[in-house]
């Protein structure tokens, strides 16, 4: 899209439409606009995944001991003895981004909002010849889930000439996970497990946009006041679908400290994007008479009407997704007091689109869980939500325009009885970065997320 809003960019200098350069800046709005609801590829914890986990900031590799722990650590779900059914609902998301200077001194603002459900697991215990006894679970997970519908107007903004900005966006997205997976006990404390996994991810953009910008003076009328009307309308559709494999283990000590490790492997078997646009501009007289200016040097240009129709589809859209590795520690000081860790390695994701495209990273999370009269649970957490956006480097024609880097925490109260585990979460994120809105423009920018959840877990005997 860059490579395309250049070219009109190009078209207002070669034109010799004095005062358009920076109007014309503008255009890039619909490259730079990355909206806040999307199935975010970029970041991989928007939204914490489990009942127990949730409150620990995510910092759970080394317990494990719920049916989350297919997504977190398979080995773990082998210290279960009993059929456990548990889920998690997010009743409240909102994602809120803010870009300052996008317009003279004004900034500029995304938000979305939605309410997603966010884990469901069952596991049961099951003797198999030449297995023996060992911990079953499935899971249903949406990872990242929003949907937008954005309603922007700016008018009158003398930087840069702009009478009026409007952009309306439709935006639904999502992702979701299916696990399946097994663990054999070992130990009194320790367990080894895989689960395989099924990934859909599922974005569709539609947006509008149209600008009045001016008064300026063509060479040819320099009398004349002239604006441009633009108008563009893009949409974008991309499905994603793959497996995985996670094997973990979970190591306890007599000491009270507990260690895991797991790892995941990912394959695409099913990729798909469609990308439509089409824009069109026109010069008018304050009367809004249509304004023809000849170019010559230009052969593209004709008239008064610039019109832009595009589609790209692509069937070959990652050719790399990310591996995962986990490692975790706790430690349990006495009874009522549990301390947790985590470092999650990310690998590189590959693709022929910025959208796709992902450095390796490594984010960081800290929790933990005290228990007042054997019922009443605290749980606290810290963690780190980087982009993973492949370069930073904004001024790169090839680069998305923008990053951000989150840190969170997470608060966690409810009950824990011997049949099950109730509570109430809270988890907010607030992050820093920049952004490129308007082309050659570096904007500072500020994210903020909060998620308010609740959750159950029953054990059967």
């Amino acid at each position: 899209m860059k490579t395309y809003l250049s070219a009109l960019l190009s078209l207002c200098q070669a034109h010799g439409v004095k005062g358009f350069i920076p109007a014309c800046l503008i255009l890039t709005f619909s490259a730079g606009l990355t909206p806040a609801a999307r199935a975010d590829l970029f970041h991989y914890s928007n939204l914490l995944i489990g009942q127990r986990a949730l409150g620990l900031g995510g910092a759970f590799t080394a317990l494990s001991d719920d049916t989350s722990g297919l997504y977190y650590n398979p080995g773990g779900l082998a210290l279960q003895n009993s059929i456990e059914l548990s889920g998690s609902i997010n009743t409240f998301y909102l994602k809120k981004n803010n870009y300052e200077k996008v317009f003279g001194d004004k900034e500029f603002s995304e938000t979305s909002r939605g309410s997603v459900s966010s884990f469901f697991g069952l596991s049961k215990r099951i003797a198999l010849p030449l297995f023996g006894t060992i911990q079953v679970g499935l899971a249903f997970i949406n990872p990242d889930a929003a949907q937008s519908d954005e309603n922007v107007l700016v008018e009158n903004e003398p930087e840069p000439n702009i009478v009026r900005y409007h952009r309306a966006a439709n935006i639904r997205t999502g992702s979701s996970q299916v696990i399946v997976g097994a663990a054999k006990q070992i130990g009194k404390e320790s367990g080894f497990g895989c689960a395989a996994s099924y990934l859909d991810v599922d974005e569709l953009e539609q947006i509008y946009q149209d600008a009045v910008l001016g008064p300026v003076t063509a060479e040819e009328l320099p009398d004349t006041a002239i604006y441009s009307n633009l108008a563009q309308n893009e949409r974008t559709h991309l499905v994603l679908r793959g497996g995985g494999l996670r094997c973990g283990v979970r190591l306890g000590f007599q000491s009270g400290i507990k260690l895991g490790i797991s790892y995941q492997y990912n394959e695409i078997v099913y990729q798909r994007m469609d990308y439509d646009f089409s824009a069109n501009r026109v010069f008018v007289d304050a009367n809004n008479k249509v304004v023809v200016i000849s170019e010559p040097r230009n052969s593209n240009y004709s008239g008064s009407l610039l019109r832009n129709i595009g589609r790209i589809q692509s069937r070959d859209v990652v050719t790399l997704w990310p591996d995962e590795i986990r490692l975790g520690v706790a430690y349990q000081p006495f009874k009522a007091l549990t301390l947790t860790g985590d470092a999650v390695r990310y690998g590189a994701g590959k693709g022929r689109f910025v959208r796709v495209k992902r450095a390796e990273l490594i984010n960081l999370a800290a929790g933990s869980e005290l228990m007042i009269a054997n019922t009443l649970f605290l749980r606290s957490g810290y963690f780190t939500n980087k982009d993973a956006t492949f370069s930073r480097d904004l001024d790169n024609p090839s680069q998305r325009e923008e990053y951000m880097d989150y840190r969170g925490f997470s608060f966690s109260t409810g009950l824990k009885l011997r049949t099950g585990d109730y509570g109430i979460h809270y988890t907010e994120q607030r992050g820093s970065g920049y952004a490129e809105k308007v082309k050659g423009k570096q904007n500072p920018s500020s994210g903020r997320l909060q998620v308010i959840s609740i959750s159950a877990t029953q054990s059967f005997q």
